[in-house]
């Protein structure tokens, strides 16, 4: 009997959780400080932080929408999740953190004003973002808008660079040849402004409506 293949649900950095802090951006950063000025959140806003890892952005977005508002992250990997409610409690912040798939997101349609993935797509093989992208359209508002930070066509300067290390990897290829945007508008989405090309990253705002 031939074996069924195991889906992929994308590169999970789990064995990261106990440094993930040191190694990339934290909510100090200037990047992530950076980034929140890109998404603008107002007070009283509802935000979903799609693999939030260790809850960097999500810690921001909670100081940014206030008493009214409401945050929730969620992320394939249960130790970052658990390192992300430490950092939280600590912080004496309210955010509703949750173990959960991209593709199997565990709240009703259009519960959220703002969506936020920075640093994942490149992770997941291409069913995986079709299936992420479309669960993000589902919870998000017809009014709402989708922050995207992550690799896509490479700027001039870095190319060779990013071309050398990465461009092995399937899942970050596809993004290096500028394929992400299209994607975006197949899974329903109208509106894919970029409103940022950094040296490394792009920078989205993504409407449904």
């Amino acid at each position: 009997m031939k074996k069924m293949k195991k889906k992929s649900k994308g590169f999970s950095l789990d064995f990261l959780a106990t440094h993930y802090d040191k190694l990339t951006f934290t909510e100090r950063s200037r990047i992530r400080r950076k980034q929140m000025a890109l998404i603008g959140l107002k007070g009283g806003k509802s935000v979903l932080d799609v693999g939030c890892g260790t809850g960097s952005l999500s810690i921001l977005a909670r100081l940014a929408v206030g008493d009214a508002g409401r945050v929730c992250g969620i992320d394939i990997a249960p130790r970052m999740i658990r390192k992300a409610k430490e950092k939280a409690e600590r912080s004496k912040l309210d955010i509703d953190f949750q173990t959960a798939s991209i593709t199997r997101l565990p709240f009703p349609e259009e519960r959220f004003d703002v969506v936020i993935s920075s640093l994942v797509f490149h992770h997941l093989p291409l069913p995986i973002k079709k299936d992420g992208l479309g669960e993000i359209y589902r919870v998000l508002k017809r009014s709402g808008r989708f922050f995207l930070a992550d690799f896509s066509a490479p700027h001039v300067i870095t190319a060779p660079l990013m071309f050398l290390f990465l461009i092995w990897l399937s899942s970050t290829r596809y993004q290096f040849l500028g394929k992400l945007p299209g994607l975006i508008t197949e899974a329903g989405f109208k509106d894919v402004s970029r409103v940022k090309k950094g040296v490394f990253l792009d920078y989205f705002i993504i409407r449904k409506g």
